[in-house]
């Protein structure tokens, strides 16, 4: 607006300029016309660093600090992953697994020799295209592989905060230092897991959601689909980011109510386009669409204080139920109203904060809910850890606002309050950090690489008598994830106690083996107790850590 003004005014006086040179007054018609073209100069000069600077917060001279944020958190993945490599968990394997056979041409194929349905496809991909790119195996890539995506997402992050509404340097510099040392991103960044990638994919979403609100055009909202495609077939949780999408979407008061109906449809077409041929796959090859998963054991009541206990975990809050409770609802409400703030302050949901907000009330919601409807693991940080970045926002975004609302006075004691709070949060991170590193540096990170696994004398035995394994025998184990990562053989998990048929289609196999882990703990399978009761298993090798044994009908 002022650029406009002041090219009005330079219109007004360019009209008198050529007035007095029509006068006869050609000395002071130079000299005005002089004046003229610098002004006229430094303003196209302003000009281009105005738009330079609305159109490029992501540019490199904008986020200086987010680079260097993004080269520490590259050198924290690899100091963590310098004694074992990348950590590597059961279902790192199963990542691991499909990534080299899909390399290798023979399909979305897992460590038991079956399609992968439990996971979307995604990431086992994502995998493959980096091993073809840099001919080495994700288990020899995965450090460096991690280490650049961690160094993206705040790179990214720290461009976003360019753009908040109440932006302030110090809070992103503040913000910034949070992420990179935060427990819950770094030990996501230091494992094989498909959230390294997803968490990576909701900040896209995020950019692209802003970029169709500001556009309005087809094309960005395409865009934006094509995102939130993406994040669901790299975690089914990715329905989460297509619901708040929608909801955004339609909330959107700018636009009229026909075109949010036509592009909440032409989005949900779009972004779901890939997660329907991913199911429609699975059904095709095993029957199922995401795998075979129990019901839901837990009410909402205790789901929510699982939840809280992850947030606690990252919050400096005591670690009881009442806290956990109080922090899980808190964080919801404080995540609604900054949600609702933003959206009825400008009418259309088109700040970052806004969307983050959105996010976290969408995602909370969904990970509560299919927790009591579906069985799966309890809450931890991985499943929760995409709600960080959002939920750190959500819940700070609004105190650089609030301090230059006061008088000088008052506004040093909120910054002394905040700083007071910052401190308290690094020091709850810092120790936490610390006692990762501890563990890390002398045993590796935890999974299947962290000593002493790898030196367990059933693996050593293994790995050096692959041969006793005959071709045409199946192998069944406690950890066939296990097997498979340190022999390069396929093995099946033994069959889950809930699922009698799939018990009596083992037990009436004619020969396999079963290979026993005694460090792992997984009470839904057969136990070995179960399986000696039920059929005459000849042992071929007890070990300290495990035994083989051969089951061939006589």
């Amino acid at each position: 607006m002022l650029l406009w003004i002041d090219f009005c005014i330079h219109h007004f006086s360019l009209s008198r300029t050529f007035a007095l040179f029509e006068t006869g007054d050609e000395k002071y018609f130079h000299v005005r016309l002089a004046v003229l073209r610098f002004r006229i100069i430094s303003n196209v000069i302003n000009f281009s660093f105005y738009m330079k600077s609305r159109k490029h917060f992501f540019g490199l001279s904008e986020n200086i600090d987010s680079l260097i944020a993004g080269a520490i958190g590259f050198f924290i993945i690899q100091v963590f992953s310098h004694h074992s490599g990348i950590g590597v968990s059961p279902d790192s394997v199963t990542y691991i697994s499909t990534a080299r056979n899909f390399y290798n041409g023979r399909g979305l194929i897992g460590f038991d020799n079956m399609p992968l349905v439990v996971f979307p496809a995604l990431y086992p991909i994502f995998l493959a295209a980096i091993n073809f790119i840099t001919r080495l195996d994700p288990v020899v890539s995965g450090a460096v592989m991690n280490g650049l995506l961690f160094a993206l997402l705040l790179y990214f992050c720290g461009a976003i905060m360019n753009v908040f509404s109440f932006f302030s340097r110090w809070y992103k510099l503040i913000i910034l230092s949070c992420l990179v040392l935060s427990p819950s991103l770094l030990e996501v960044y230091s494992m094989l897991w498909s959230e390294t990638l997803f968490i990576l994919l909701t900040i896209f979403f995020m950019i692209s959601m802003r970029n169709y609100f500001q556009k309005k055009t087809i094309p960005s909202l395409i865009t934006l689909s094509i995102v939130v495609a993406l994040a669901c077939v790299t975690r089914y949780a990715g329905i989460a980011l297509l619901s708040a999408g929608g909801m955004l979407i339609i909330l959107n008061r700018e636009a009229k109510i026909t075109t949010r109906i036509f592009h909440v449809i032409s989005y949900s077409i779009i972004s779901s386009s890939l997660l329907f041929i991913n199911i429609v796959r699975n059904i095709s090859a095993t029957g199922v669409a995401t795998g075979v998963r129990q019901k839901g054991t837990t009410t909402l009541l205790q789901n929510i204080y699982y939840f809280g206990s992850i947030l606690t975990d990252w919050l400096p809050f005591p670690k009881t139920n009442t806290a956990a409770f109080i922090v899980t609802v808190a964080s919801f409400l404080i995540c609604a109203i900054v949600f609702a703030f933003f959206l009825w302050k400008k009418a259309k949901p088109d700040s970052y904060e806004c969307i983050a907000a959105a996010f976290c009330v969408v995602y909370i919601a969904f990970m509560l809910l299919s927790a009591t409807a579906s069985r799966y693991e309890q809450f931890t940080n991985r499943l929760l850890s995409p709600l960080f970045i959002p939920l750190v926002w959500s819940l700070s975004c609004w105190v650089p606002s609030i301090a230059n609302k006061f008088n000088p006075i008052k506004k040093a004691g909120i910054v002394g309050l905040g700083l007071l709070t910052v401190a308290i949060f690094q020091n709850h991170q810092l120790a936490a950090d610390y006692e990762t590193y501890d563990g890390v540096k002398d045993a590796g990170i935890p999974g299947y690489g962290e000593d002493p696994f790898p030196q367990l004398d059933i693996v050593r035995y293994m790995q050096e008598n692959k041969n006793i394994f005959k071709p045409k025998y199946a192998i069944y184990s406690n950890a066939g994830d296990a097997f498979y990562f340190f022999t390069g053989k396929a093995a099946q998990l033994l069959p889950q106690v809930v699922f009698p048929n799939d018990v009596q289609k083992f037990y009436a196999e004619n020969h396999h083996y079963v290979v026993w882990f005694n460090d792992v703990d997984n009470p839904d399978l057969l136990s070995l107790q179960e399986v000696l009761k039920n059929k005459k298993m000849t042992l071929i090798q007890q070990f300290d850590s495990g035994a083989i044994y051969v089951y061939e009908q006589q």
